[in-house]
């Protein structure tokens, strides 16, 4: 076969230049905008009360959500690092109708206020549950601590110190990683695996979430999300409850995702297997 025949004729090459040229625009811009969705705040102003709560290092807030008389538990929903957003703010409304008070943790607004620890971190979800229980006067019920990929880093390091709040029965984590870290840096902000100061593995602090049960929901589509962590509970319940079809985002909060979270507090609510 001549040389001249395998050469693509000038047309079909034109073509071919200009479809790889569009397509590698569509990636571009995809590129950008995934960017500027982790390092930028969201700027969405949640509908939730604001609830002032005193912490050592300064006053901080939680953002609180209740339609029920009784509420049947509180949750405190931590936000992923770019602060509130339509996320949270579409669980919390489903919590709410399920007669469940929500207490909001924004993890970017919580970092740009100081420098924290696990100890002050731990205090914080506490204050946000104390807050939350005097607002309601939901008493004696449950509580979880979850959140959506850094809330629910934070919500395994808070859940981890020996101060826990009263009734703290389980964690629900959408997406957290391998790592997290007790404050946000300009890398986290890029999706870089925290390590370094302040960075924590969360299998280190898997043996210390005694006492709970822990659910992690997995996106399948998610090249972030981590599930190793989770053999270090050994006999500690937990389990995985995977979305084989969804982003990182758990479909946008949606549907089937919502459907497990209410399916995964259930189950933490059932007495520990021996």
């Amino acid at each position: 076969m001549s040389r001249s025949a395998i050469i693509a004729p000038p047309k079909k090459r034109r073509w071919l230049r200009r479809t790889l040229g569009i397509l590698g625009i569509v990636i571009l811009v995809l590129l950008v905008k995934f960017i500027m969705h982790l390092v930028l705040p969201r700027n969405f102003r949640g509908s939730g009360e604001i609830l002032p709560i005193e912490l050592p290092h300064g006053r901080y807030q939680t953002l609180y959500y209740n339609e029920a008389a009784a509420p049947l538990g509180i949750v405190i929903l931590g936000t992923g690092d770019g602060g509130w957003s339509y996320w949270e703010e579409k669980v919390a409304k489903h919590l709410v109708a399920k007669a469940y008070a929500v207490g909001g943790w924004a993890c970017r607004g919580f970092s740009d206020t100081r420098q924290y620890d696990q100890t002050e971190l731990a205090a914080g979800f506490r204050a946000a549950v104390e807050a939350v229980r005097a607002r309601s006067g939901a008493d004696d019920v449950p509580v979880w601590y979850g959140g959506w990929s850094t809330g629910a880093e934070q919500s395994v390091a808070a859940a981890a110190s020996p101060e826990r709040p009263n009734g703290l029965v389980g964690l629900l984590l959408a997406a957290p990683g391998e790592h997290g870290r007790y404050g946000i840096t300009e890398s986290d902000l890029l999706g870089v695996e925290p390590s370094g100061p302040g960075s924590f593995a969360l299998a280190d602090l898997a043996p210390k979430l005694t006492g709970l049960h822990i659910v992690q929901f997995a996106a399948g589509l998610d090249p972030l999300d981590d599930t190793t962590w989770l053999e270090r509970l050994g006999q500690i319940p937990h389990k995985t409850m995977k979305l084989p079809n969804c982003l990182h985002d758990m479909g946008g909060a949606g549907d089937e995702f919502l459907q497990k979270l209410d399916e995964a507090m259930k189950w933490t609510l059932l007495p520990a297997k021996m």
